[in-house]
């Protein structure tokens, strides 16, 4: 049961196949000021705080939690009209830049059970999803390398989100930026530069 409510508030991932319970990054992310070794030149709180410094946006690393993207931990902007959001907080799947981000790594199939359960949560008919148009926007997602939400997610801010490159066999995560929309709208070159920039070292580690 224990292990259960860790894997439920993101702290541990959990193998369906063989039912095996497995620390998760939001550990080393919480645990990170009593353990020396994680503050390296590589270190996901450091990529964060890096983000946060050149952008003035907050910053979110984010998994998939069933229909929904979980914050595993926040970097909070602190100037004013500063995008909004807290370590654990879910964002839905389909309507986040994190959560598209996070379904380019599936194969379509999984994507459309994804967005049947995804839509069948969804009070107003309108707001529900067409299958055809999630493929288009997530192979727009694929080739330029970075999801965006423009207050689709929550009403007058927007993100943008990568994926971390994958170092270790374990879920995919992103790393994003949200802040007030007509900001992100006009700086989205810059702001997508650097998102790359940050995450280049990671690239070269998981490529060698």
């Amino acid at each position: 049961m224990l292990l259960r409510g860790l894997a439920e508030t993101g702290y541990f991932d959990h193998d369906a196949r063989t039912g095996m319970y497995v620390p998760n990054v939001r550990i080393s992310l919480a645990t990170a000021w009593i353990q020396e070794h994680l503050y390296s030149e590589h270190n996901l709180l450091r990529l964060m705080e890096d983000v946060l410094e050149k952008t003035g946006h907050t910053v979110m690393i984010g998994s998939r939690r069933g229909v929904h993207v979980r914050y595993l931990h926040v970097l909070q902007a602190t100037r004013e009209g500063r995008f909004l959001a807290k370590t654990g907080s879910l964002r839905p799947l389909f309507r986040s830049a994190a959560g598209k981000m996070l379904l380019t790594t599936l194969p379509e199939r999984e994507i459309a059970m994804l967005l049947r359960k995804a839509n069948a949560l969804e009070t107003d008919s309108t707001t529900r999803l067409e299958f055809a148009t999630v493929v288009r926007e997530l192979e727009t997602a694929r080739r330029q390398g970075y999801a965006v939400s423009m207050g689709t997610s929550m009403p007058g801010a927007a993100a943008l989100a990568m994926l971390i490159p994958a170092i270790r066999d374990r879920e995919p995560m992103t790393l994003s930026l949200g802040g007030p929309l007509k900001e992100v709208r006009r700086d989205r070159e810059r702001l997508v530069a650097t998102l790359r920039e940050v995450l280049e070292p990671l690239r070269k580690v998981a490529a060698g």
